[in-house]
């Protein structure tokens, strides 16, 4: 997938790299924020928000993916552990391609998922009922996933070997892990406090 969307890709066509790394992010955030809305909306249609009960719940998920990131607690990611088809990397010129692999991932349920903070996002956006709320908390998952790929570009990550490599290790890193735990426990307070 980020072999479509690296600069040696595109040569020295600069302007066509920046279009179809914006085109990925474009993606990616627009998949998130719409599910997100669809979340809300589901919620709201089975009656959220559901007060204490709701933040109750919703802080129960969020320490049970805090345990997982910080302690390694065995709870499962429900998330597809597949990859994004590859096939379109070849049908597709690299705009489209970008944008086509952005709206997969932005979905964040439908590929790998490396941490729980999404699975928390995702319950905060059915718990409260609202479209638009739930939009806009799913959407920075969007930017993050679309952003890291510009952020695995930088400098010298002129191949797209390279490109992968530095995905992997942020996935994998311990700053992540971290960051995502420390979410976690903050979103597992927040509600505690909100819901009691």
């Amino acid at each position: 997938m980020v072999e479509t969307i690296n600069p040696v890709v595109h040569g020295e066509r600069r302007r066509a790299y920046r279009l179809a790394l914006s085109l990925h992010i474009l993606g990616a955030m627009t998949a998130a924020a719409a599910l997100g809305g669809l979340l809300g909306l589901m919620g709201a249609l089975a009656g959220a928000p559901w007060g204490a009960p709701g933040l109750l719940a919703l802080a129960a998920i969020a320490a049970l993916y805090a345990l997982r990131e910080s302690a390694g607690a065995p709870v499962p990611l429900p998330a597809r552990r597949g990859q994004v088809p590859s096939w379109w990397r070849s049908f597709f010129s690299p705009p489209v391609a970008g944008l086509l692999y952005g709206l997969a991932l932005g979905v964040g349920f439908g590929t790998y998922l490396t941490f729980g903070t999404f699975v928390a996002v995702a319950a905060a956006a059915v718990l409260g009922g609202d479209p638009l709320a739930g939009a806009a908390v799913c959407a920075p998952f969007g930017l993050g996933r679309g952003v890291a790929v510009a952020w695995a570009n930088r400098g010298a990550a002129r191949d797209p070997g390279t490109t992968v490599a530095r995905l992997e290790d942020l996935a994998l890193g311990r700053s992540p892990r971290l960051l995502n735990s420390a979410t976690l426990a903050a979103v597992t307070g927040a509600s505690l406090a909100a819901g009691l």
